[in-house]
């Protein structure tokens, strides 16, 4: 993960309104706040779709949980299991891709081609075939799943198997839901979109990424979602990486330059050689940016001595006011990171540039 790939990632994700995804093992605590993240978002006029929403992320996670790992220690690699989760316009997307063993694609692949060429009576009529047989087991459930899938959406469930091995194949599956009464105009992502973000997450070795309005309102509730999921999950993530992480986004929440009424901003949690390593993206003003540059600059060139020396004279004097804030935040961040606080601005326009960071722990 380095500064120039946050940006890369903020491109890939900039239509997107909120997008979230999520790399290595699994759990229902990962499912709980990907599906509360969305819910907690969900503009007013798609209010109709929330319970298909989350009915449809839980379909595509359970369909990840059938074949992933049940390893509880962190073991990435770039055929990891991949959630993502994704609103552009008026359309959310659930996206899933986990590794299956190669003899099993030909099944999966008859039901997924069967109930992509179904109307809706005749997927009411096989539903309705699969649950008086009773066929819920892992072969009979994956064909309901992919049924419900279907019914919910009133769309075809493009998907794809990428070869890893002569074992193995990656299986990518995209759902797509649209607002019915709403036409944006806008055309459907491709499966193959899906594929460049999960060769991405996974070659930069990304466990979560989230991209969305980091407004004071808006970071909260996900800050408190984190905390409460994130702590049992295989990640272990430990108090002070979720100390910074609050830091860092309620410094977006606070300083970023707001566009269309929104404080937009790109968060990611990598994992690499037994550390961590929190990324984050956002626009800044261009009159901001000398002060910023000083004050960075200035805490990189400091020992963990004379930082926590300066750390608590800010206490001390009661430097903790709109802008003073941020220079205590970045000098917390500095006394603990593993090397030196990382970051770019990349100018945009003459009014404002994307600042990205990146702190080791």
């Amino acid at each position: 993960m380095t500064t120039n790939t946050i940006y890369q990632f903020y491109r890939l994700l900039e239509k997107d309104t909120i997008s979230f995804s999520y790399r290595g093992s699994f759990s229902n605590n990962v499912l709980t706040m990907a599906t509360q993240l969305f819910k907690d978002n969900v503009e007013e006029r798609h209010e109709k779709l929330r319970n298909k929403l989350s009915f449809l992320m839980i379909e595509s996670f359970q369909n990840i949980s059938r074949y992933a790992d049940s390893e509880e220690e962190i073991s990435l690699d770039d055929n990891s299991e991949f959630f993502m989760t994704r609103n552009i316009g008026d359309t959310f997307y659930v996206i899933s891709a986990n590794l299956i063993d190669n003899d099993k694609i030909p099944m999966v692949r008859e039901k997924l081609e069967q109930v992509n060429t179904l109307d809706k009576s005749e997927l009411n009529k096989l539903y309705r075939e699969v649950l008086t047989n009773k066929q819920i087991n892992e072969k009979g459930g994956a064909g309901l799943g992919f049924i419900e899938m279907v019914r919910k959406t009133k769309g075809k469930l493009p998907f794809d198997f990428v070869t890893v091995d002569n074992k193995q194949s990656m299986f990518f599956m995209q759902i797509e839901l649209r607002n019915p009464k709403i036409d944006d105009g806008l055309p459907s992502i491709s499966l193959s979109d899906a594929k460049q973000i999960q060769a991405l997450v996974a070659q930069e070795n990304i466990l979560m990424m989230h991209k969305g309005d980091y407004s004071e309102d808006a970071v909260g509730p996900m800050l408190k979602m984190v905390e409460e999921n994130m702590q049992n999950v295989s990640l272990k993530i430990h108090k002070k990486i979720f100390h910074f992480l609050v830091e860092i986004l309620q410094n977006i929440s606070k300083h970023s330059y707001a566009l269309n009424g929104k404080h937009e901003g790109i968060f990611q949690i990598g994992y690499d050689h037994k550390n961590f390593r929190i990324g984050t993206g956002n626009f800044i003003l261009n009159s901001k940016i000398e002060n910023l540059k000083n004050l960075l600059n200035m805490v990189n060139s400091k020992t963990v001595d004379e930082l926590n020396a300066l750390y608590r004279k800010y206490l001390r004097e009661g430097k903790i006011t709109n802008s003073g804030s941020a220079g205590l935040g970045l000098i917390d961040l500095a006394r603990e990171t593993l090397d030196k606080i990382n970051y770019e601005f990349i100018k945009i326009n003459n009014t404002y540039s994307f600042f990205s960071l990146t702190v080791k722990f």
